[in-house]
């Protein structure tokens, strides 16, 4: 069997060298630039980031049976593809939730020490109740700061409708980008939304489209703050100048975000290859050895544990300072280099 896997997914050569039961697999580890239909004409199995686009184009006539990747994310898999040549596919939902949250947090708390947001009186609404959405309702009320959450596919009886969450000063955006289905995601933070909300502080670390970014720009009055953004990997600088806090899509990029995702794959592979169970329950053992046990409780956080631990403000002046330097948007090259540049950090809970 043949594995081939894109060397940047954090340590998995090392985590697999150590697995028994991957002894006669074959792993085969290339740039992600690398990454052609023709390196893949012999691999039984592919293992990615979110920077490669896996498709027919790529997979054509390969022997690929499984792909999966490291990420929280799909959008890079045309799943449609896959599943009509029966190609087995999976992705790593929550790998980077705490992460992801720690970029949320540390936003909330550097705009009230700035006095752009009153959490004593502002209510904060979570678009998205999954893994990032829930998490973040968790630590909100924690530290007993208002919050509403709402999600159309999800029935608890907590959750309010998109009316209460267009009442709240403060909205965070945790949803996939989707098109055509029954709430599609695309565009979704328009004109209309915007003028019709209450919103004061709007926070996108999902993606850049799920804001029109074109519409935004017309109404001065909200303070902005972006992880992703339309035409990635070339952003515009207008949008970029008109954020509060503006980074290069590094929200899940902590320590734990990445090597969950990784053994996320290792786990899985260990199922696929269908070991005895002593050796799938030492091996998964040894993978779960690897996850950090070092993390605070829910309930012992403070706000000022988020900005301590993670600078955000300092992330996104590097990240102005380079768009100061481009005409009209940032060029790819500059954007995945600043990206693999971003402030080393570790999760918090």
């Amino acid at each position: 069997m043949k594995v081939l896997v894109d060397e940047g997914i954090r340590n998995f050569s090392k985590i697999a060298k150590e697995i028994d039961s991957f002894y006669g697999i074959e792993f085969i580890y290339a740039d992600h630039k690398e990454i052609n239909n023709n390196l893949l004409l012999d691999i039984d199995i592919l293992f990615v980031r979110s920077t490669t686009q896996i498709n027919e184009c790529l997979l054509r006539s390969t022997k690929v049976k499984l792909v999966g990747s490291a990420t929280a994310g799909f959008d890079h898999i045309d799943t449609n593809y896959l599943n009509s040549k029966r190609i087995e596919w999976f992705y790593s939902p929550g790998c980077n939730s705490s992460s992801v949250v720690h970029y949320v947090m540390s936003s909330i708390a550097y705009l009230h020490s700035i006095n752009k947001i009153n959490l004593e009186k502002e209510t904060i609404g979570i678009i998205g109740y999954g893994n990032v959405g829930s998490k973040l309702h968790n630590v909100l009320n924690a530290l007993n700061i208002k919050n509403v959450s709402y999600d159309p596919y999800r029935d608890f009886q907590h959750l309010c409708s998109i009316e209460d969450i267009m009442k709240s000063e403060v909205i965070s955006i945790h949803v996939p980008l989707t098109h055509n289905v029954e709430y599609p995601t695309f565009n979704m933070v328009d004109k209309f939304f915007l003028e019709q909300s209450q919103v004061k502080t709007l926070i996108n670390t999902s993606r850049g489209s799920i804001v029109n970014e074109k519409d935004l720009l017309d109404i001065k009055d909200i303070n902005y703050i972006a992880d992703v953004w339309e035409h990635e990997p070339e952003p515009y600088k207008k949008i970029i100048d008109r954020a509060v806090i503006a980074t290069p899509h590094i929200a899940g990029h902590s320590y734990e975000g990445k090597i969950n995702g990784t053994l996320n794959l290792l786990l899985t592979l260990l199922k696929y290859i269908n070991i005895n169970k002593e050796a799938f329950k030492k091996d998964s053992e040894l993978i779960a050895s690897y996850k950090s046990k070092h993390l605070m409780d829910t309930n012992q956080l403070k706000l000022h544990h988020f900005s301590e631990t993670y600078n955000i403000h300092n992330e996104s002046c590097k990240f102005k300072d380079l768009i100061k330097i481009s005409n009209k948007k940032l060029q790819a090259t500059s954007f995945r280099k600043i990206r693999a540049d971003h402030l080393k950090r570790h999760d918090i809970f």
